[in-house]
């Protein structure tokens, strides 16, 4: 009898031991997991997660490795804007010893012609290294401001991560999905577009080096790089093909850089339009289920439940949102600037090398990138613009008048919120949609007119 009760206690404690090594387990692997979780565990983000992190601005990237990545970026960046400013420098100063001596009435007019002939081909170059100058700069410009909102970005995707499983337990994830996709969709399509131009156009100076050896002439055909750069040490002929090297390793790394960053705010801003859709759909399924012709004078508790929730869920959208602004409102702004200035010339440019063909070909490449970099830029901040006002429309269509008063006033206050249109803006000076895309077409087309005018 003594053995079997002993036996009974040895298992019964064996039993509570496994339980709680159990419990022990379950609540390591919880807290590891919740630790551990964030947005880049998404499919739809990993993607995103290997470019931000080859740049180094991976918001949950080590901050040693994700410094040295940058830094390497930065430096890849200056390679390229040291040469390219000393090529700038020498034109402006050729220009300006020039126009001086057009000013001067004792010359004659053969000189006058020779002294035009410089000039122009002074302004040329200028225009040709501008936009390159420029790109860099917005380059540099965007990857540090990722980088210096680290934590801000950092938090986005946190809420990201809290919205996707909050959703998928509210059956409700299928919306946020299908926005999420249209925003992946949009990135695959910009990234493609961008790296395919950026192949043709560094692609493009090996071609009379090509033709030099399937078509062999009595003489070397004209190289010319990818970039008008001026090395002072390297002579640009001697050394075609090691300067070609580095020229289209810069080139890459701006467009991939340009492609990261504007590939994170596609999906953010593209996440917060899914919220908005899912505020909507909620205060739609929420009337209907809850009129007072279903549940009498009153609803219950748990409908009371259900329409806090819609009132919660629109508030942390609209916080969502204010972040996103706050984040990319002064890069807008910068970004805008620089890239009208970009298009301008580089329009400029495909009219002057009008009678240099290879050169032409390689402006107009640039300037519809430049084009459709404004476009897709502008198109998210349009498609939350029109997400936040659909919100108003779905809570004025929804069965609101079937709803006891004291929520009708709850979803009063949202409605009047709803009404107050949600857009991105370049530090509240310029609105991210595409009606300001056209507008600013016209603006650079104008600043085209002036800028040829400046060179006859």
């Amino acid at each position: 009898m003594h053995s079997s009760t002993f036996y009974n206690i040895l298992q019964l404690s064996s039993k509570i031991n496994l339980r709680s090594q159990f419990k022990q387990r379950c609540s390591v692997f919880q807290e590891s997991s919740k630790r551990n979780y964030n947005a880049f565990d998404i499919s739809h983000y990993k993607t995103l997660k290997q470019y931000l992190s080859i740049c180094g601005i991976n918001p949950y990237q080590e901050n040693r490795i994700s410094n040295i990545l940058v830094i390497i970026v930065i430096f890849i960046n200056l390679t390229l804007f040291g040469p390219t400013v000393r090529e700038l420098y020498c034109s402006l100063m050729i220009f300006n010893i020039i126009t001086k001596k057009l000013a001067n009435d004792k010359a004659t007019n053969r000189t006058m012609q020779l002294y035009d002939a410089i000039r122009n081909k002074s302004f040329d170059n200028i225009i040709q290294n501008l936009p390159q100058i420029i790109t860099v700069i917005a380059s540099m410009i965007k990857i540090l401001n990722i980088y210096y909102n680290k934590t801000q970005f950092r938090e986005l995707f946190n809420t990201m991560a809290e919205d996707w499983k909050f959703l998928e337990s509210k059956n409700k994830l299928h919306i946020l999905n299908k926005f999420t996709k249209n925003g992946n969709t949009l990135v695959l399509f910009y990234r493609r577009t961008l790296l395919s131009v950026c192949g043709l156009f560094v692609s493009f100076s090996l071609c009379n080096p090509l033709l030099d050896i399937l078509i062999p002439l009595n003489e070397t055909r004209p190289r010319q790089n990818v970039f008008n750069v001026n090395y002072v040490i390297l002579d640009e002929q001697e050394h075609f093909y090691i300067l070609y090297v580095h020229l289209a390793l810069s080139a890459f790394v701006i467009v991939l850089t340009i492609i990261s960053v504007d590939s994170l705010y596609i999906t953010i801003i593209y996440h917060a339009c899914g919220l908005f859709a899912v505020c909507g759909s909620q205060v739609q399924n929420t009337t209907e289920n809850n009129t007072i012709e279903k549940n009498g004078t009153e609803i219950s508790s748990i409908g009371y439940e259900q329409f806090k929730q819609c009132i919660i869920m629109h508030y942390k959208t609209l916080q969502f949102y204010n972040v996103i602004e706050k984040c990319c409102r002064n890069l807008y702004l910068i970004q805008m600037g620089l890239n009208m200035v970009i298009v301008s010339i580089t329009a400029v440019e495909v009219i002057v090398f009008l009678d240099r063909p290879d050169e032409a070909i390689k402006a107009i490449m640039y300037l519809i990138a430049q084009n459709f970099h404004l476009y897709v830029i502008s198109l998210p901040g349009q498609t939350l613009l029109d997400q936040s006002l659909e919100l108003a429309d779905k809570i004025y269509d929804s069965d609101w008048y079937h709803i006891p008063t004291k929520v009708q006033k709850m979803l009063y206050l949202m409605q009047i919120r709803s009404n107050k249109p949600c857009i991105l803006t370049a530090a509240g000076l310029y609105e991210m949609k595409i009606e300001s895309f056209g507008e600013t077409i016209k603006t650079c087309m104008s600043y085209f007119t002036m800028f040829l005018s400046i060179r006859e």
